[in-house]
């Protein structure tokens, strides 16, 4: 009997493995003719697309293996308490899983691939037939993932040269970022004329490049930056961020090669191209906020300036370069038709001082009108007054009278008060620094 069940066990396996290479060729046979397959790389939005509607649909509970982390993104209107503390976000990772969409079977897998670097998760999903549902799934995974969107503006950075996106945040208006309203309206009236479609079409007749340069310079904390992200805010495009010290010319050519239509770039400081490459991009005059990695050899000027208006240059984008130094750029680099407006970003003056102080303590609705004086506004008015003119003329950054302001938010009167001595102890520590930094020369 025992013999005899063995045989039965053994004819089985044979059989088994005289059947598998058939089964294999029959597998292979159905996928390649009776299924259809699409493949989304991380590198590109489709990928956060796709996550966000398998997230936003439950079906990530349905893998079997699943990619647990800390949420770092989340409403601030929701505030604080133990079920928002560290809460934790779930994604399918290197694994499989089949759900329904309209009446269809489909199969989502993801798996590691070797980039050279390092791995990367990669997505596909599956049906059966040559059904169009795959592109209607993907359309749903875009639409659901716009609607999150709204109000917001997406930053883009890069990992060698791969744009990522970063983050997503509320858009941020222009009257958030305080500017004198003789540069800030007709700079945002020439990108608006740019943007409009009779524009394009005008370029396009004229067979002249559609593209528009703006350069921003001025002292560290005068708002270039903020005020590139308010641009693209105002204007409802993504913004894709390079910083031209932790850049080199292979990668800046892949980058803009890479850029979608109707964007804003950001190339920060842009006096690092050529022979400044090798400045610290994490010194005092760097506006850049990110991690920046050393480079071999960074951008130079004939590598930037191709990829500006060369033969391969992008079209359809607002190029916005921001510098500490304006009196570094080569000439070549600031010829018209590369930029094309240029605004210089001052410290504070008393005006600026004023709408700052209007900005912190006035109300919400005020915003956006910070100059003009409301009925039922002369407190916070005279207050005003009598802050702006403590600030020294011309001598501190709206960061530095920001940085001063936050903490005295609720009491507009305590700003005022402590508001000279504040100057003293400020001008006191640059004095410091600027005797340290003498010293170590």
């Amino acid at each position: 009997g025992n013999l005899t069940g063995y045989t039965q066990l053994m004819c089985f396996f044979a059989l088994a493995a005289f059947l598998k290479p058939y089964v294999l060729q029959l597998k292979y046979w159905f996928v390649y003719y009776c299924t259809s397959t699409i493949h989304i790389k991380p590198s590109d939005e489709t990928y956060h697309m796709v996550q966000t509607w398998i997230s936003s649909r439950g079906l990530d509970d349905t893998a079997r293996s699943i990619l647990a982390r800390v949420r770092t993104k989340r409403n601030l209107a929701q505030g604080y308490s133990d079920s928002t503390k560290k809460a934790l976000w779930y994604a399918p990772w290197e694994g499989s899983f089949v759900f329904w969409y309209k009446n269809n079977l489909l199969y989502y897998k993801t798996v590691l691939v070797d980039n050279g670097f390092h791995k990367e998760e990669q997505i596909s999903v599956t049906c059966i037939g040559r059904s169009p549902v795959l592109k209607d799934l993907l359309e749903d995974c875009r639409l659901k993932y716009l609607n999150d969107l709204k109000n917001k503006t997406t930053i883009h950075g890069h990992r060698d040269d791969h744009w990522r996106k970063e983050k997503a945040v509320v858009a941020r208006p222009l009257s958030t970022v305080i500017l004198d309203a003789k540069q800030k309206e007709p700079l945002i009236k020439d990108i608006r004329d740019f943007l409009n479609p009779d524009t394009r079409r005008w370029y396009t007749e004229h067979s002249i490049p559609y593209k528009r340069g703006y350069l921003l310079h001025g002292p560290p904390g005068t708002g270039k930056s903020s005020f590139s992200l308010s641009i693209a805010g105002e204007l409802d495009m993504d913004i894709y961020v390079v910083s031209i010290p932790g850049a080199n010319d292979q990668m800046l050519k892949s980058l803009f090669a890479g850029l979608p239509d109707r964007c804003v770039v950001l190339l920060e400081d842009i006096d690092a191209a050529g022979a400044a490459c090798s400045r610290d991009s994490n010194s005092e005059d760097s506006d850049s906020d990110g991690d920046v990695r050393p480079q071999k050899r960074g951008v130079t000027l004939s590598g930037l300036l191709n990829v500006l208006d060369g033969v391969a240059s992008q079209e359809d984008r607002v190029l916005v370069m921001t510098t500490n130094h304006p009196q570094r750029l080569d000439p070549a680099l600031t010829r018209p038709g590369r930029i094309d407006k240029e605004v210089e970003f001052q410290l504070a003056n008393r005006g600026i001082a004023k709408n700052i102080f209007h900005f912190m303590f006035g109300q919400p609705e005020e915003i956006g009108r910070v100059s003009r004086q409301k009925e039922g506004d002369g407190d916070v008015e005279s207050q005003a007054d009598e802050f702006a003119a403590k600030v020294p003329e011309s001598e501190f950054s709206p960061a530095e009278i920001m940085s001063y302001l936050l903490p005295h938010r609720s009491c507009p009167a305590a700003a005022v008060q402590h508001c000279g001595q504040w100057v003293d102890d400020l001008r006191k520590e640059k004095q410091a620094k600027k005797s340290r930094l003498e010293g170590w020369d």
